[in-house]
């Protein structure tokens, strides 16, 4: 599971790899999040650019993608043994 060491989210995370379809200053910082459970399964991933190969990618391999806490902004981000 993943987990926010700044601000001890545990939801939801977004992918420095995959840019913003159109970056802007109020707009996403990444063009691919995911919704994690409390058991650190993803629940549900919103494509904003992102192709559907990289999501396929991403739910295999999460803990390679979800880089970036989407509550604080950090890239402190752990993974326990479970993700």
């Amino acid at each position: 599971m993943p987990r926010c060491k700044t601000c001890g989210n545990t939801r939801l995370f977004g992918a420095s790899k995959v840019p913003p379809a159109a970056p802007t200053a109020n707009g996403p910082i990444s063009g691919m999040s995911a919704d994690f459970d409390q058991a650190g399964n993803i629940t549900s991933v919103t494509r904003l650019g992102a192709e559907k190969a990289a999501v396929r990618a991403a739910t295999v391999q999460p803990r390679d993608y979800f880089d970036v806490c989407l509550k604080c902004g950090s890239q402190d981000i752990e993974w326990d043994a479970m993700g």
